[in-house]
């Protein structure tokens, strides 16, 4: 896949966190992602888009108005690696981590995301 493909993939799903409207976010997960996508992170496993979109809503409540911003981003053999920072409404960055994907097929079909818990 190309480079520009799956940067292009990526700020999608980096904007969906931020997403408020469900069904745009519904609809920019399933251009996106895989129909065998799965996501991990310290607090869940899902197994598709829609899980993803209502977990998105969740930390959308529980974490107002916070955005994220990628720090670094790399890509080689249809997976990337991304170092991002969570940023609070007073624009401070209030934790950061770090997501590994694998793309298939045009689509992200999986993403395991790392951060510590605090």
């Amino acid at each position: 896949m190309e480079e520009r493909k799956i940067k292009e993939i990526w700020e999608t799903y980096r904007a969906c966190w931020s997403e408020v409207i469900t069904a745009d976010r519904v609809n920019k997960l399933q251009e996106i992602i895989a129909e065998d996508f799965e996501f991990y992170d310290p607090n869940i496993e899902l197994d598709s888009y829609q899980k993803l979109s209502d977990y998105m809503e969740q930390f959308q409540k529980e974490f107002l108005g916070c955005t994220f911003t990628i720090t670094d981003f790399i890509i080689h053999h249809d997976r990337s690696l991304a170092h991002w920072d969570m940023i609070s409404l007073d624009n401070e960055v209030v934790g950061n981590g770090s997501d590994f994907a694998f793309y298939e097929n045009g689509k992200l079909k999986t993403i395991s995301s790392f951060f510590k818990e605090g």
